[in-house]
Order: C-alpha cells, then structure tokens, then sequence
C-alpha cells in the first residue's frame, strides 16, 4: 500500500534483496537506477534512489530526509543506534566528539602505525618469492584486524568475531527475512563478544575506545552513548576498509594498466582507493524517512516515505561520471558517496582511508604482479556489495 494517496509515476516489481540481485548487485541496482529517478516497490511499500544527483540531494538535507527513520527500521535490532539514526543537535553534539577523539596527532600516529604493519606483513607474505592466498582472508582481513583494534585498544583473543558481527548486522539493513534471521542466529557468538568488548573495563587505557568513554567523563557525551559509539566503530570500522582493499585487489588484477601506474607512482594509491570506492562501493545501501510532503527528481513523496537510498548505482551512474564502468586511477572521483555523503557521511572515513592506502602503497611497491586465479566469491548480505574468497597470486617486484 502506498504511503499516501499519491500516483508514483514510476514503479518495478525489481527485489532488491533477493539472492540473484545481492551477488549480482551492479546489475540488479543499475536497473532500479534506470527505472526512474525515485521508484516506488510496492511489494516493500518504499521508495528507492539510485541516481547520483539524488542520492546526493537526499544524504545532503537531513531536515527532509531524517535518519530518525528509514525502510526496515528495528530500533531494537542488534544496529549500534546513534549516529546512524539520530539528527541535530544529538548528532551534531556526538560526532564532535569522536571528531576530537580523532584529532591531528592521533591520525598521524594511526598512519605511522599502519604504514609500519603494512611494510611487515608484505614482507612476510612475500618472503620466499610468488605467493597464493586468499585475498579477503589472508590480506585484506589479517592487516586490518590486526591495525583496526590495536587503535580501539580491543584485545588479542577473539578479533575474528569482528567480520561475524559486520556479517549480522549488514543483514538486519534489508527486510526480515531468511537473510536477516540466519544473520542475527549465525553471529549470536560475535554479537556476544562485542558486546563484552566494548565495555570500558576491556578496552587497553591508551586505545581509541578508551578515548571516547573519556569524552563520557568529561560531560561531553552519555556513557550510552560512548558505549554505543565504541559498537558503532567495531562494526563500520572493520569490514567496509576489508572490502574495499580486497575489492581494489581484484580491480588491480582486472586492470593491469592501472596497476602499472601506481606503481609507476605510489602516491595515486589514495587515488586509486578512491576511485575503487567509487567503482565498487561495499556499503550497498541506506536509508531515510521524509519529514515533509516534498519534490525529488520531479516525482512528488509524501510526508513519512521510506526512501532507500542505493549508493552503489548511484557511484555508476552515467549522469554523472563519464564511463563510469571502467576503473580509472586518474579520474577525479570527488562527490562518490561510496563513504556516505553530507552530515551523515562516515564516522570513520578517514581511519578507512589510511589503513586503505597505507596497504595498497605498500603493495604496489613491493608487488609486480596481482593474478587473479578463479572467480571472486561474493557475500550473500543485504547490506553490502562485498567479496569474502578472492583467490590471487602475488608476484614481488
């Protein structure tokens, strides 16, 4: 049924979650962007964005386009539920403080850190010549669950719960149904280890975590909220970062020119991290709720539609990018929205950016050649457009 007594002037019977449309997601979405610039599911009741100039004009203003709601909403679902789901001024007054939380010196120590693991365990991959491994499992995985919670301050034991937990709660962004409930019952062990991990007393005193329950002290936050924000930063911190890196893996492997000219020049590498962020978004999709009647793309939305924004086609859309389905290090992809866009965009964008390039710099240093040696695998997750089984050889440089 929709919303309110409004003609949607365009409408596809297209599933965004069902299986063939999840591992085959630049497709299936492309077509919803294609269909029109808003469409109407009524099978879900939403409204979908793919378009990259309304995509943008959704995350862009918050006051139509609120957090507060948004298709599959379950306020009491295993989500961290803060900054992902509240507006100003809570928003404002919660991501000023791990703003300062990740100020200056911190992030140059994070690059030092990250670029200091990155040279070890490429040096350990490679020491006795050509290497085959799995790129999710064995690179991508391994440098950022070892980088990402020595910054928490998390401790050794149990890290593998981290991609079990992002599994889960990717799952819980799509409806309630098998995908969401083998989610929620296959990372009930994750989702029980961070809770206990996130707590104050777990946490290494000099960590990041550490430095957030701080800001609790000092009035600036709630300890809910620092609790929460602690959760926010296990779950979007980890597995995004492992996608992209292992996703700009397979691209550099498909696209071998591109390869040479990062390693021609290494500083591209945050180009390149760029551009794959772009060309193969991992964070599918969001959402939001409209807090008025208003005008998107000339289709009329009344007030409280549920607007599922997909970033995905919206990177890929030929409105706005000029061959958007070739992989191009020099393009100048400012404006993706492959991190989120506008208030809202990712807490975490600039902690994902470093352990990102700090790895794929090191790489094209150390590395002359990236095969793939079989097809990509890819997760069968509502929320994500991710790779977990890449198999590659390595060949030193």
């Amino acid at each position: 049924m929709v919303t309110q007594a409004i003609d949607p002037p365009y409408v596809s019977d297209i599933d965004p979650f069902s299986h063939e449309a999840i591992l085959d997601a630049i497709h299936h979405d492309s077509l919803l962007r294609e269909a029109g610039p808003v469409v109407y599911l009524p099978q879900y009741d939403i409204w979908v964005v793919a378009r990259h100039a309304e995509v943008q004009e959704v995350l862009r203003d918050w006051e139509t386009y609120s957090s507060e709601g948004r298709p599959f909403y379950d306020p009491t679902s295993i989500r961290p539920e803060v900054l992902l789901t509240s507006d100003p001024p809570v928003h404002t007054r919660v991501r000023a403080s791990i703003q300062r939380v990740l100020s200056g010196p911190a992030m140059r120590k994070m690059g030092e850190d990250f670029r200091g693991a990155a040279a070890a365990l490429v040096e350990e991959l490679l020491a006795d010549g050509p290497v085959e491994l799995d790129g999710y499992k064995d690179l991508s995985a391994r440098y950022v669950l070892q980088v990402f919670p020595d910054m928490i301050g998390m401790p050794q034991e149990g890290r593998h719960f981290l991609t079990e937990f992002g599994d889960a709660v990717f799952q819980v962004f799509g409806p309630r149904n098998e995908l969401w409930e083998k989610g929620v019952r296959e990372g009930a062990e994750a989702i029980a280890y961070v809770e206990r991990s996130c707590r104050r007393d777990a946490l290494a005193p000099d960590g990041i975590g550490a430095a957030i329950y701080a800001s609790a002290d000092a009035g600036e936050i709630t300890r809910l909220e620092a609790e929460l924000l602690v959760k926010t930063l296990y779950s979007a911190g980890s597995d995004t970062t492992i996608f992209s890196i292992t996703s700009l893996l397979k691209a550099m492997a498909e696209f071998p020119d591109q390869w040479d000219l990062l390693r021609e020049d290494p500083s591209l590498a945050r180009a390149a991290f760029e551009e794959n962020l772009r060309f193969q978004t991992p964070a599918r999709i969001g959402g939001r709720m409209t807090t008025r009647a208003t005008e998107l793309g000339g289709v009329r939305l009344p007030e409280g539609a549920l607007v599922l924004v997909l970033q995905l086609p919206a990177n890929r859309d030929p409105r706005r990018w000029e061959d958007p389905d070739r992989f191009d290090i020099t393009r100048k992809s400012a404006g993706h929205v492959g991190l989120g866009y506008g208030i809202h965009a990712c807490v975490g964008q600039a902690v994902a950016r470093i352990e990102g390039v700090s790895l794929v710099a090191e790489l094209a240093r150390r590395v002359e050649r990236i095969e793939l040696l079989g097809p990509a695998a890819y997760k069968l997750n509502q929320g994500v457009h991710a790779i977990d089984r890449l198999p590659v050889r390595l060949t030193p440089a």
